[in-house]
């Protein structure tokens, strides 16, 4: 099912693709976009713009009350800052709730770990991990070019960025807290190696 929260109903029809349902305040969507939504039959969901949740938040609940159990947020990571944290504070409630949310950028997947996750079959992949609660403890990373056993990585020390993958299947694992990975989907990936 495709959600399209306002102006990304827009870049679906650029797209060529037909969205489910488009919600949200509708302040950033062409007046030709929405006509040919309407035209199309696409059932709209309009907010007011005085809300308190962004249009991707109500995307997001959208696809809860859908039942959905995975969802990939795509076009989340614009030139808008505050917009592309807050997205990322999302994963967090969707976590809390129990469902799978991951963001896709053309480069990269970004998705949260508070337990356990395989990296399998990429290779020479670049991988940043960054501490979303104030601690992240027992952190230990297998198969990375830096690797961490039991350590413990503090909200403000950065010393996550450009990890890299050296086997076939590298290991994240934390004992509490949650961090925020970023997974890169080509080996080479600009920035340098920091780990």
């Amino acid at each position: 099912m495709v959600i399209a929260a306002d102006k990304g109903a827009e870049y679906c029809l650029e797209a060529g693709i037909r969205p489910d349902l488009v919600v949200g305040d509708m302040d950033s969507i062409s007046a030709a976009a929405s006509d040919e939504l309407l035209r199309s039959g696409v059932p709209l969901i309009k907010y007011d713009p005085c809300k308190d949740r962004t249009d991707t938040q109500l995307a997001l609940e959208e696809a809860y009350r859908q039942g959905a159990r995975s969802v990939e947020l795509v076009a989340a990571t614009g030139d808008r800052f505050d917009h592309s944290l807050a997205n990322v504070q999302l994963l967090y409630d969707a976590r809390s709730r129990g469902v799978d949310v991951s963001i896709l950028s053309p480069k990269s997947r970004i998705f949260l770990v508070d337990s356990r996750y395989a990296v399998s079959s990429m290779r020479g992949a670049t991988v940043s991990l960054l501490p979303l609660t104030m601690e992240v403890e027992g952190l230990t990373l297998t198969g990375f070019r830096w690797t961490l056993k039991n350590a413990l990585m503090k909200m403000g020390n950065p010393y996550g960025i450009s990890n890299r993958v050296v086997s076939e299947e590298a290991l994240i694992e934390v004992r509490s807290g949650v961090l925020v990975v970023e997974l890169f989907f080509l080996a080479e990936h600009e920035g340098g190696d920091n780990g």
